[in-house]
Parts: C-alpha cells; sequence; structure tokens
C-alpha cells in the first residue's frame, strides 16, 4: 500500500474529526455523559476547543508530508500508531469504567478503521 494512500486517509480522517468537534461539541457534549450537571457538560466542551486543534495538526501533517521519502512517510505512520495505541488504551480501560462518561465501542469504529488502516499501510509501506 502506498504510503501516500495511507496518510492521506489517516489525515483527512483526523482533519474531518477535528472539524466535527470544534463546530459540533456544544450540541454533542451532553450525549457524551451520564449528567446534567451544567461544569461537567461545560467543562467536556472546553477540553474538545483544547483538543480540536491537536488532532488538525495531526491531520494537517498526514496530508501535508504525503508526498514524503518512504522512510519519513513510516516515520509518521509509526507516530500515530504508536499515539493511537494509547488512545486506544485509554478508550478501553478508562472511559469504558467510567460511569460518568457515555462511552461504547460503537462510538470509537471509525478510530479503529482508520488505526488498522495505518497499521496495515505501515506493514505493507511502499
Amino acid at each position: 500500500m502506498k504510503t501516500k494512500i495511507t496518510l492521506s486517509i489517516v489525515g483527512g480522517f483526523n482533519i474531518l474529526v477535528s472539524l466535527v468537534m470544534a463546530f459540533t461539541i456544544t450540541k454533542m457534549a451532553p450525549t457524551m455523559l451520564n449528567t446534567e450537571v451544567q461544569e461537567a457538560i461545560r467543562m467536556v466542551e472546553i477540553m474538545h476547543y483544547g483538543l480540536f486543534p491537536a488532532i488538525l495538526i495531526i491531520g494537517l501533517i498526514c496530508i501535508l508530508c504525503r508526498n514524503s521519502s518512504l522512510e519519513t512517510a513510516k516515520k509518521i505512520l509509526l507516530s500515530y500508531i504508536i499515539g493511537t495505541s494509547i488512545l486506544m488504551l485509554m478508550f478501553f480501560s478508562v472511559f469504558s469504567n467510567e460511569p460518568l462518561m457515555n462511552f461504547s465501542f460503537e462510538l470509537v469504529i471509525p478510530d479503529i478503521i482508520v488505526y488498522i488502516i495505518s497499521i496495515i499501510g505501515f506493514i505493507k509501506a511502499k
């Protein structure tokens, strides 16, 4: 699999997720928690406003570096795989066990798909 394709998929997904975070978090935040406490909902909003630029940066790095050398592209993919492995660990060890969070496996299926694509793209890099 060409690293250009993998980086385009990973980058496009992360840019899309960051924009969804930026523009829909006010509506999404109440559904993310098992509480109606306004301070908790507001904290989720604020955290996502801080998180969306980081996700945007990941997407932009992938998109802007998709024409780089094979060695560089593999390093970018490896960085994404390591970071996403930690994220998956947090999803399934912390978020899934937190009663305050309204977390389910179905919510992260797109993340898992892109994670698998990044692993396959890294292993079969051309």
